[in-house]
């Protein structure tokens, strides 16, 4: 049996015509890759770009008379402050009508009255008795006048104990005697007539009554208690190498300058005291040293719109000390860690070095070794510092405020004080 002949309308296939063409296209596609990354345009190639020096701002150096500003907190004392009692026993009859809690009262002003009834009595019955005792006395005189002219025409000398005994010596005596006996007890009557009426020992403030009119009161009861106004304390906690900058009133006969302010006083306000001397105790916790502030005419009795000092209210104080030392002023924030600053040298390059604090307060540096006239000083942060980099210089245009803790006028009152110092 025959094959069947080929249809007329199906040619005959030719597989290695389309391998052909697929590898000519893959070869076409590759040479276009390939000459495109051997001919794409290049970016032109920048030099490295030169690191910039940082900026740093800079404070010229040098030594002046300087001393700090001290601050420190304390409480309000009483310089004066006593309770005032009773000299003697009774009733208490009065007070003076000006003896009220908060009154001012004046040294010697009658304060408070005894009943005087008994008292009156007890002196006039002294005074009778002094009377007869003069009397008793002058009598002895005459009878001893007598006895002298009855001696002497006697005509004989008797033995002193006998001459005496004829001549009444002995009686005399006892005369005498009993009229200075009655003299004591007519002054203790007549002081103790005078202690009905209790005084004001200084100028004071009433502080409290602790008794009512009418009250029965042995001798030595409390009546009143009373706080002087002539001078408040107000007692500082500092701590002891401050002292080096202080005088005290008691040690110098000037004390430093002290301004008193508290945060319950108008803005602004402050009241002047002086350095009066530095208590021979630590405070509590032995760490810190108490300095008394004296502050004259505390209750603000004779300034017309000085504020007042009350007893136990808390006090920021800021002292002025007058004694000064040749020093380097810088701010706080200058300090890298405790004791190190940094400087830049000649050549504009970065050095650290270790430098003696005479005093460190909130805002103010003050040094004294380890830098010196003329060298530079670097006052702001750098990040990544080393000794001996590269820096460019700026120079610092502000000054440090004395306020902030030190100055040439450190040791002055403040400003629109010096009429009050």
């Amino acid at each position: 049996m025959s094959a069947p002949p080929a249809s007329p309308s199906h040619p005959p296939r030719r597989p290695w015509l389309t391998r052909l063409t697929a590898v000519a296209i893959l070869a076409v596609a590759v040479a276009v890759a390939g000459y495109w990354l051997t001919h794409r345009p290049q970016a032109p190639k920048r030099a490295p770009a030169e690191r910039p020096v940082p900026q740093v701002e800079v404070m010229k150096v040098e030594h002046r008379a300087e001393a700090p500003v001290l601050n420190a907190h304390g409480r309000v004392l009483a310089a004066r402050e006593t309770t005032l009692s009773t000299s003697i026993s009774g009733r208490l009859e009065a007070f003076a009508p000006q003896v009220e809690p908060g009154r001012r009262v004046a040294k010697g002003q009658w304060l408070a009255r005894l009943e005087r009834t008994d008292y009156e009595l007890a002196l006039r019955e002294a005074e009778a008795a002094l009377a007869s005792a003069e009397s008793d006395l002058a009598s002895e005189q005459g009878e001893q006048i007598r006895a002298a002219a009855e001696y002497k025409t006697f005509g004989r000398d008797l033995p002193p104990a006998r001459r005496a005994l004829v001549l009444r010596e002995p009686q005399l005596k006892a005369a005498k005697a009993a009229v200075e006996t009655a003299r004591a007890q007519r002054d203790r009557a007549q002081a103790d007539l005078a202690r009905t009426e209790v005084t004001a020992p200084f100028d004071a403030v009433i502080q409290e009554k602790l008794v009512g009119e009418g009250a029965g009161l042995g001798a030595y009861a409390d009546i009143l208690s009373l706080v002087g106004i002539e001078r408040f304390w107000v007692r500082l906690n500092l701590p002891q190498e401050a002292l080096s900058w202080l005088d005290t009133h008691s040690a110098d006969g000037q004390g430093s300058r002290v301004a008193l302010h508290s945060p319950a006083w108008p803005q602004g306000q402050i009241r002047e005291g002086e350095v009066w001397s530095v208590l021979p105790s630590l405070e509590e916790n032995g760490l810190m040293t108490q300095v008394m502030v004296a502050v004259n005419d505390p209750l603000a009795l004779d300034q017309e719109g000085t504020p007042a000092l009350r007893l136990g209210d808390l006090l920021e104080a800021r002292l002025y000390p007058a004694r000064t030392r040749q020093l380097i002023r810088l701010p706080v924030s200058a300090l890298r860690g405790n004791r190190q600053v940094w400087l830049l040298d000649e050549s504009d390059h970065l050095r650290m070095r270790d430098v003696e604090l005479a005093h460190r307060g909130d805002e103010v540096a003050l040094i004294e070794a380890g830098l010196a006239d003329g060298e530079r000083v670097i006052l702001g942060n750098l990040a990544n510092a080393e000794a001996g980099m590269a820096l460019k210089a700026r120079e610092s245009d502000s000054d440090i405020a004395d306020s902030s803790g030190s100055g040439p006028d450190a040791g002055k009152a403040p400003p629109g004080q010096e009429d009050k110092a």
